[in-house]
């Protein structure tokens, strides 16, 4: 009988922990871009990208608090 494998357990990989900081700011700088390129044509997918972008800046803010942390240890 072969194994079945449902999709329950399965989890996410988490992306943060694959992700440098460059990479982060990188992906940041490009939603900003983005979400500047189209305020004018598309206003709710101007604000889902500084929506998201947000969120990048915050773990941005985190990963080098953490950062820091751990260096001054």
């Amino acid at each position: 009988m072969k194994n079945q494998f449902s999709k329950v357990g399965d989890v996410k990989p988490n992306i943060k922990k694959f992700l440098k900081i460059e990479e982060l700011q990188n992906l940041y700088k490009s939603f900003i871009e983005e979400a500047y390129n189209v305020m004018q044509t598309d206003s709710s997918l101007s604000d889902y990208l500084y929506f998201e972008a947000f969120k990048l800046r915050k773990e941005m803010i985190r990963v080098k608090a953490n950062n820091t942390f751990h260096s001054g240890l």
